[in-house]
């Protein structure tokens, strides 16, 4: 990955990229890496408190800007479709649009939900699966949206794909991220709304099921960022044993020219 100039993350939400693949798109843009990421979303629902409208705001003009900052994001580009509403797009439109800003960026790595991750219960996140998915296979094939070629963007074959495993039987690339890990933890800490309500969802269902409740005072809204250091390095710590490392991050990951076999 010594040789990674442009990075293309495409999400639906404001904190996936920190949540799923923070601390390798950390590390990638420490390395000197350009990041480009695209969020589909207005997030405008990911809020117990807060009215759609300031949700949007604050998600989008203050967190995830602060967040791309702490992260080393060259760009961040929001799309800005209701939250939760993505399959409701007409056919191919998403695609269209990831391709556009494939074919701009020119990625050497494309970072994206996984269409083949099972049990996925988020229709955004399946819908940017399966356009992330289409978009990465056909950039390079002139005769999709040829307009875009007569704007100037000209095709383009993303060598190295990253999907996020939300499911182990999917991995099959662990990077480390021991020394981007604090990174990560301060970029998810930025997406303050996102965090508030991730500490309400947590309490809820721990009340909901009785178990865990030794955790419950743990889980403050107003001061979130100790449980938030402590359950991504959980996580972390458990992903990155399986490979050797202090922490990992998971992915299902592909490269152009596969069915030739893996290159020695």
């Amino acid at each position: 990955m010594q040789n990674v100039k442009k990075v293309l993350v495409l999400t639906a939400h404001a904190d996936d990229c920190e949540f799923f693949a923070g601390g390798f798109v950390a590390s990638l843009a420490a390395a000197g890496a350009e990041v480009t990421e695209v969020i589909c979303t207005d997030n405008g629902r990911g809020s117990f408190e807060l009215p759609t409208t300031e949700l949007v705001s604050a998600s989008r003009d203050r967190e995830a800007r602060e967040a791309a900052a702490v992260m080393g994001k060259k760009e961040v580009v929001f799309l800005g479709y209701p939250d939760g509403f993505l399959d409701e797009l007409p056919k191919n439109e998403l695609r269209r649009i990831f391709m556009e800003h494939i074919r701009r960026v020119k990625p050497d790595i494309v970072l994206s939900f996984d269409l083949s991750a099972p049990f996925e219960p988020h229709p955004d996140h399946r819908h940017v699966a399966a356009a992330a998915t289409e978009a990465v296979a056909f950039a390079n094939l002139p005769l999709y949206h040829p307009e875009q070629i007569k704007d100037g963007l000209e095709p383009h074959l993303v060598p190295y794909r990253y999907w996020f495993a939300k499911n182990d039987a999917m991995v099959n690339r662990v990077e480390d991220v021991s020394a981007s890990i604090d990174t990560k933890i301060k970029a998810l800490c930025a997406h303050r709304s996102q965090m508030r309500a991730m500490m309400t969802d947590i309490k809820m269902a721990i009340s909901a099921t009785g178990k865990h409740q030794q955790f419950l005072p743990f889980l403050d809204e107003d001061n979130y960022a100790p449980a938030v250091d402590f359950m991504i390095k959980a996580w972390a710590a458990s992903v990155g044993a399986k490979a050797g490392f202090e922490y990992g991050e998971a992915f299902r990951y592909e490269e152009a020219g596969d069915l030739f076999g893996k290159a020695e």
